[in-house]
């Protein structure tokens, strides 16, 4: 049954779904209107029936009284002149005489019966009297008759209407469903047969037009994805034929699909497809190892991809090569299109190179080993030396300055002397400003022993801040004023008066700092910046900047400029300096807990700058 139903056509179940539905809905109103019909003429006959037995009531009670048979008779036949009444039973109360029966001849299918109680009432003051019983029975034949021409009427009706219905489905149907459907098979079909990118015209804007709109999209997205699948494989196909490197294709259980031209020459083949005559394996044709084939089938299922591994193969023409493998598993194996693909690179030469290679680098390494352990050696006498030196650099300071002092005290009596004459004061002015310069320098040496040797301690102290500042700037102020430079000055009044500090290394650093900017500057000014960054109640952040409309630096010399012993200014610039003042000064600001920065550029001029967090005092 639901088989047959199935090879019914779209039409044909459309259409009987239709009539079905209308059959439906005609039989129900068909049904509403004769029931309610039928009850109509049933209550109309039964108000009649009524009435009939209200007059057979007023009618007969009198002659039954006066026992006026002819009355009685008349009445009657006038009753049964009726042709809904189909019998009247009549009985006289008190009376055994026959009761009087009138009815018709024919049998009635269905009757409605009424009893009716005679009472006769001779004087208006008096009480009515039951004086007989009237039995009346009324036929519905024509009620039936009614009904049945109704339901006729209504079974015609229906018939026109399924009739109606049928056809007007049929075309209906026809031509806004199956045409369109046929036509839509049709273009299926041509789509199927190869003819991508074949249309249809939209001819309605209703669903058959947006299902033919749909159709047309896919036969041309179709046509679009034929148009990069071929574009594809010939890409791929002219990958796989012209690629360098080896490429194999082979199913799942190894047997070989197809390879191209670089694999086939790499086996020693003119073309694949003589390398494919006789191996049908790619074992075979690589003649692998079976355990070493095992051993790569194995972590392939496991893992599904291998990627350049290396394997010692044998050729057919006796040839052994070193080749580097790359495989994959493609397809479904659930499906039955399982396939291994993968790409072969010829490494003989480079595990040949790699080879010789490590035999080199085992006796490099040997050599390399001997050679570090000389280093070695060497770097520990030389920090051992240089440790030596900075000690005893560091544990003579007072040798070094001892003798020197009593020379430079000397020098200040000899300058004292007013016996002296002036060739004998230039003599002694000379030899103090050669001792002085004696001293700073032997001051650099010694400070930059003790720093390497871990020797210089901070000692901080209460200091005057802004005392400390002013002090350092005049002891440059003057030198400036000697190359005609502006010196400027500019302290934050909103400074600690008294901070804890080092205050002798900190005045050396300034100090370094504006020396440097009056020595390299010769026209402008020098000029040092003291600001308050933050404050709080333990502690002050102070920026220090000291800037200069100097020379200026480069970036090579930036770089070199904190180094020891390094001067990167001019020869005539550096005025038998040991180049230790900056990278003194350096080291002493890290000790402090800060760095110096540098902003230069040639031509330009520098700004040296450091900040310090220092605890004010009260």
């Amino acid at each position: 049954m639901a088989l047959g139903l199935n090879r019914l056509t779209i039409q044909t179940r459309l259409i009987a779904g239709i009539a079905l539905a209308a059959s439906v809905l005609v039989v129900m109103i068909g049904w509403y209107w004769t029931e309610r019909e039928e009850r109509e003429l049933s209550i109309a006959l039964a108000q009649r029936a009524d009435r009939m037995a209200q007059l057979v009531e007023r009618g007969f009670a009198g002659p039954v009284w006066n026992i006026d048979t002819l009355a009685v008779d008349t009445l009657l036949d006038a009753v049964m002149q009726d042709p809904e009444v189909h019998s009247i039973e009549l009985s006289a109360a008190g009376i055994s005489a026959t009761p009087v029966l009138r009815r018709r001849d024919s049998a009635p299918q269905q009757t409605l019966t009424r009893e009716v109680t005679l009472r006769y009432q001779g004087l208006p003051a008096s009480r009515p009297s039951v004086v007989g019983q009237a039995r009346l029975v009324f036929n519905r034949d024509q009620v039936m008759q009614t009904v049945a021409s109704t339901r006729q009427l209504v079974a015609a009706l229906l018939a026109a209407v399924l009739a109606a219905v049928i056809v007007a489905s049929y075309l209906l149907v026809h031509r806004f469903v199956t045409q369109p459907v046929v036509r839509l098979g049709t273009l299926a079909r041509r789509v199927a047969k190869g003819e991508l990118g074949v249309t249809l015209a939209v001819e309605r804007r209703d669903e058959i037009g947006a299902l033919t709109e749909q159709f047309n999209q896919m036969s041309l997205q179709l046509r679009a994805s034929s148009e990069g699948l071929r574009q594809s494989e010939e890409r791929y196909r002219g990958l796989f034929e012209n690629a360098t490197e080896g490429i194999f294709v082979a199913d799942a259980r190894g047997r070989l699909l197809g390879i191209n031209k670089a694999l086939a020459a790499l086996l020693g083949f003119a073309r694949p497809v003589e390398a494919l005559l006789g191996h049908s394996s790619l074992r075979r044709l690589a003649r692998i190892e079976p355990g070493e084939y095992r051993r790569l089938t194995t972590a392939l299922l496991r893992h599904r991809v291998l990627q350049q591994v290396p394997l010692l193969i044998g050729t057919p023409d006796g040839r052994q090569l070193w080749i580097e493998v790359s495989v994959h598993l493609a397809g479904d194996a659930a499906q039955g299109d399982l396939r291994v693909e993968g790409m072969v690179s010829d490494i003989t030469q480079r595990r040949l190179a790699e080879q010789e290679l490590t035999r080199h680098r085992d006796h490099l390494e040997e050599l390399v080993t001997e050679r570090t352990l000389e280093l070695s050696q060497a770097k520990l006498r030389a920090e051992e030396a240089n440790q030596s030196k900075s000690r005893f650099l560091a544990t003579m300071s007072h040798e070094f300055r001892t003798p020197l002092n009593a020379i430079l005290g000397f020098a200040q009596l000899l300058q004292m002397d007013k016996t002296l004459n002036a060739a004998q004061h230039s003599k002694v002015d000379l030899i103090r400003d050669s001792g002085d310069h004696l001293l700073s320098l032997i001051s650099d040496l010694l400070d930059m022993a003790s720093i390497e040797a871990g020797k210089v301690r901070l000692m901080p102290a209460v200091v005057d801040l802004r005392a400390l500042l002013e002090v350092a700037c005049d002891s440059v102020r003057i030198r400036a004023e000697e190359k005609q430079l502006r010196f400027a000055v500019s302290l934050d009044p909103q400074m600690p008066a008294r901070v804890r500090v080092d205050g002798q290394r900190l005045r050396q650093v300034v100090l370094n700092l504006l020396a440097n900017g009056v020595k390299f500057t010769d026209a402008g000014e020098v000029r040092l910046e003291a600001r308050l960054l933050a404050q709080t109640p333990a502690l002050a952040r102070v920026r220090i900047e000291v800037h200069d409309t100097g020379i200026g630096m480069d970036a090579g010399q930036l770089a070199r400029l904190f180094k020891p012993f390094e001067q990167v200014s001019e020869d005539h610039r550096r005025g038998g300096g040991t180049g230790l003042g900056l990278s003194i000064s350096q080291q002493l600001v890290r000790l402090m807990g800060s760095q110096i920065e540098v902003q230069s550029a040639p031509g330009v001029g520098s700004c040296f700058s450091f900040e310090l967090e220092l605890a004010p005092q009260s």
